[in-house]
């Protein structure tokens, strides 16, 4: 699972800068702790448009239009597009630009600074991102801002889960959740589906390095130490929930265990790893594909779709009526 780890973790960056999965290409391309005052030369250009197109041939899991994206990168440098650009950040934001423009693929992205610059060390905690209280009428409640590895998440995910298991219906608010592992977002679902069975939840397919073979990587349910089972569950999406946590957003709606509440989500559906290109830029090139054993698809470029649609403000508010088997008719639209 250690390669895994860091290719899907090199997207979403969930433990380390919400800047990596913001929802603007303008706001998502400078990380923490950027070197001030750099100035690019065109040899330096060159070598970063060089790498990159390396990359989206070999790596990007749809590999015609990774030659396409490359093709187009190279085409625009010979054509001097690049000329006169030395702000590395400014480069970085034009060129993440180009790239979602072709590949319609918003976890590609060229970033300047990288990421795990001035993070704690590996021994320092880390937090799981649960937020856990009881509502009115014995509703639990659980905000989760992202999927952190399983050897912090799962402990939590025990505690919290441990904590509102004797309420009469649950909400899972995901609508500040930007990303994360996998392997939680199964983990977190296998608490609400039966235990009498081994459930497929998700499967992603990776491209082998320079050719046109794939490898697939499937995530199932697992034991827990308690289940929530028979009793509603309503999850709470919107433009700002991304990766992973539309992917558990669209996991329960599609095993038809969770009624999802609120806006569409972001659409990003594709992991990758963060490949280093020198002079502090650095590239994010998709190498798997999520793909549900139901459906075959995803919610890549179209973001999960609510089965009640709220604004967000009022996204909370339906859910609690609902849960409280209320009407939520003045609250949907």
């Amino acid at each position: 699972m250690s390669h895994y780890r860091a290719q899907f973790l090199g997207v979403c960056f969930a433990t380390i800068s919400a800047l990596i999965v913001g929802p603007t290409a303008t706001k998502a391309e400078v990380a923490l702790g950027t070197t001030q005052n750099v100035s690019l030369d065109q040899s330096t250009v060159k070598k970063v448009i060089d790498g990159i197109a390396v990359k989206l041939r070999e790596d990007y899991v749809f590999p015609d239009k990774g030659v396409q994206a490359a093709d187009a990168l190279e085409k625009a440098l010979t054509e001097n597009a690049y000329a006169g650009i030395t702000d590395p950040s400014k480069f970085a934001t034009q060129l993440t630009e180009q790239l979602r423009t072709i590949t319609k693929d918003s976890h590609m992205r060229v970033i300047f600074g990288s990421p795990f610059r001035n993070q704690p060390p590996p021994s320092a905690p880390q937090d799981a991102g649960f937020e856990v209280k009881r509502l009115n009428g014995n509703v639990g409640y659980i905000h989760l801002a992202r999927f952190v590895p399983p050897g912090v998440f799962n402990p939590a995910a025990d505690d919290a889960m441990r904590k509102l298991s004797d309420t009469t219906a649950l909400i899972i608010d995901m609508r500040d959740n930007g990303g994360g592992h996998p392997a939680s977002v199964a983990y977190l679902a296998s608490f609400f589906l039966d235990p009498g069975k081994r459930v497929h939840i998700n499967d992603l397919i990776w491209r082998n390095r320079g050719t046109s073979t794939f490898r697939t990587e499937s995530f199932w349910s697992s034991p827990t130490p308690v289940r929530y089972l028979d009793k509603p569950v309503y999850v709470l999406v919107g433009p700002k929930t991304y990766s992973a946590g539309e992917e558990f957003a669209y996991d329960l709606q599609v095993l038809k265990r969770a009624t999802i509440v609120g806006e569409t989500t972001r659409g990003g559906a594709n992991p990758g790893g963060l490949n280093d290109l020198g002079s502090d830029l650095f590239v994010v090139v998709p190498t798997g594909r999520a793909e549900n054993p139901i459906t075959h698809g995803n919610w890549g470029g179209v973001g999960v779709r609510p089965d009640v649609q709220t604004t967000l403000g009022a996204t909370e508010e339906t859910a609690v009526a609902l849960a409280k088997g209320q009407p939520a008719t003045r609250f949907a639209r």
